[in-house]
This record gives structure tokens, sequence and C-alpha cells, in this order.
């Protein structure tokens, strides 16, 4: 290394420093105060200008349609149950002997009571079997009647002791066995007038003739169907229904609708089981109509009264809210019938026939608006036109 270092450079005297710092502060002050200064002429030039050009004219107040809702303490729920409409009786009627179809006195539409005859068989040969059997029963008689007479006499001359007891007893046993004869004929009589009497058809109830399966000159078979005979009764609606509402159904009011038409129903009961494979049970309401409807397809529908506060509002008047509410625009007056539009969050308990149930934070009798909410933000300054 070498032997000599290099002199450190000497330090210039204090007041030169001093001097030289007071220099620096005094030149960045001079800046800042310069800038400052700029900045604020320019300010006052842009305000200057500002304030000479006019001021744009207030947004026009919107109008709007209004509605007042009231605070309610319960919500109606309607629920809808598919099922389908049948008679409360039919029958199909078929003859129980075999012949040919003589007369068949009613047409499909036709309104029949009980008791009437709808058809009857050709019955000459059960009429010819009858007249046989009644001949019989009166050659049988003629017998018998001789027997007794016979047994008459026979009882005298045994008194009198010219007959003995075997000819008094052989009268009598003969007058048995023709006794005994005449109720086995009087028996097949009998069984003959039961098969004339099911050669005619009878209506078993008043009803409507359905189905005519059969013309005038058709031979029949027994059990072959020849009419069916719907019962002119209120028709029965079948429908199956969630175990859990069973309770609730007898105290609600139905109303089943079938192609658009609604009837007013009254509930019949239930059956006892439940189905199998809906895994419901069965109601039967009857519907109080007149019209034909049997065997139509339709809707139940079951309406009940929930204890619940809330408001009742047009659906169309909910907007999206945030985490999954929703809101209505609420109206409060202010002076000149001028309103202030404000938004009120509420939560949708039950939508029904374009109305929903709700609860938030509504209060007391309040004003909404039903259509247009999309126009207005809450702040706004509206005029109402057209309150309901």
């Amino acid at each position: 290394m070498p032997k000599d270092r290099t002199k450190d450079t000497p330090k210039p005297p204090l007041w030169k420093r001093t001097v030289r710092g007071i220099v620096t502060l005094t030149g960045t002050a001079s800046v800042i105060a310069i800038a400052a200064g700029a900045v604020w002429i320019g300010s006052a030039t842009l305000a200057t200008r500002a304030a000479a050009v006019d001021a744009p004219p207030p947004a026009p107040i919107s109008t709007v349609s209004a509605i007042r809702v009231t605070p309610a303490d319960s919500m109606t729920v309607t629920r809808a149950f598919h099922g389908q409409v049948e008679a409360a009786q039919t029958v199909a009627l078929s003859f129980e002997q075999r012949g040919r179809l003589n007369v068949l006195e009613v047409d499909e539409g036709n309104r029949v009571k009980a008791g009437q005859v709808l058809a009857k068989l050709d019955t000459r040969i059960l009429m010819a079997e009858r007249s046989r059997l009644v001949a019989s029963r009166d050659a049988l008689e003629a017998q018998a009647e001789l027997s007794r007479r016979t047994t008459d006499r026979q009882k005298e001359l045994r008194n009198r002791g010219f007959a003995s007891d075997q000819a008094v007893d052989n009268t009598a046993l003969n007058l048995a066995a023709l006794q005994a004869q005449i109720a086995e004929v009087d028996a097949a009589i009998t069984q003959v007038e039961v098969q004339l009497s099911q050669t005619e058809l009878l209506a078993p109830f008043d009803g409507i003739v359905g189905a005519r399966n059969v013309d005038p000159g058709a031979i029949m078979s027994v059990g072959a169907p020849v009419l069916d005979i719907r019962e002119e009764t209120a028709p029965i609606f079948r429908v199956g229904i969630d175990p859990k509402l069973a309770q609730k159904v007898q105290d609600t009011t139905a109303v089943v609708t079938l192609d658009g038409v609604e009837y007013d129903a009254r509930f019949v009961g239930f059956r006892p089981d439940l189905d199998a494979q809906t895994r419901t049970r069965t109601a039967l309401f009857e519907i109080e109509t007149d019209d034909p409807v049997y065997l139509a397809s339709g809707t139940l529908r079951l309406h009940s009264q929930i204890d619940q506060n809330g408001y009742s509002v047009p659906l169309r008047a909910l907007q999206d809210g945030v985490r999954g509410l929703w809101t209505v625009m609420v109206l409060n007056p202010e002076e000149d019938d001028l309103y202030t539009a404000k938004a009120a969050a509420v939560e949708v308990l039950q939508v029904e026939d374009g109305m929903a149930f709700v609860r938030g934070t509504l209060q007391g009798d309040t004003m909404i608006v039903p259509d247009g909410t999309h126009r207005l933000v809450s702040g706004d300054r509206v005029r109402v036109v057209g309150a309901e």
C-alpha cells in the first residue's frame, strides 16, 4: 500500500452553509407560492365562466298512478289437485235370460224413472211353459178333489163297519201325494213367473241413458250389456289429496274447474285407505250442477285462511331487491300534492291470480306505485294521478 493517503477535502465554513440553506428554502417557498397562486387564479377563472352560463332547467316532476294498500291479518291460500268426475251411480243393464230382444223403448240421452220398463225379450216359450204347468196343476187339483171325496166316503163307511182302516189310509195317502205334486207344480209356475219378470229390463233408479249397445231383434245371451244408466244426481269428483291436508279439507270451500268453468263442490267423504301409487287419500266431492260433466277431468281448488300479517299488492309492483328480497315503491306525501318515492323491502309469502301477499317494512295504510316502477328511484318527487 502507498505510504501517503489522500487528504480529506476541507468543509466550507458554517456561515456559508447557513446562507446556502436559507437561499434554498426561500426558492422552494417561492415556487410553491407561485403554483398555488396559479391554481387559485385558474379556479376563479373557471368559476367566473361557469357563473356566466345559464343553469339547466329543473327536471320535470313525473306523474304516476298509485293504489292504496291496507294491512291484513290473514291470507287466503289456494291449492290445486287434479281429478275426474264420475256419476254417483252407474250401472250396465243386462238380461238374466236368453232370448230375442223384442222391445227397446229408450235411446241414448233419454231420462228414465226408477221402475220404468226399458226393454223386453220374446216371452212366447215361457208363456207356453206356464200354460202347460197351469193345466197340469188343474189336472192334479181335480185328482186331489176326487181323492178328498173318496177319503171322506171311506171314513164314513169305516164308521159304519163297511170299510177297513187300510182303505181309508190308501185314499188319505193318495190325497197327500197329489197335494205334494200340486206344490211341485206351483213351484215350477213360480219359477216360470220369475223368468218372465227377468225378460223385462227395469230402470234401477232415476237417471239418464248412456250407451245403447243393441237394437231390437238381437239375440241376447245372459249378461250381455244392453244399456248404461247414470244416476241423475249431483256428479262426484274423485281426487287424490295430500294426507296432511285431509283434516283441513272438511272446513274449506272447494271449487272444481271443468273445461274452464268453475263449479262449487261439497265435501262428501274420504276413502279409508291410501292410494298405493300416489300415496294420497282419495276425497269425494259432490258437484252442484246439471251440466253433462261425467268422466271429465278437472282441477279442485281448496281455499283456506292462514293467520299472517301482511299486504296484498299487485305482482307487477314488485322489483328485484337484494339478498332474495323484493321491493315496492312507496309514496310519502309532501306539500302541494307532491309525493316522494321510496323503496320498501318486502318478502313474498304467497302469489295467486296476479296478486302477491307480502310482509316487510310497509306500515299502516300506504300508497304504492303498481306500474312503471322501473322509471323511479328512491328520492324522486312525483305527482299522483288516477289513485285507487
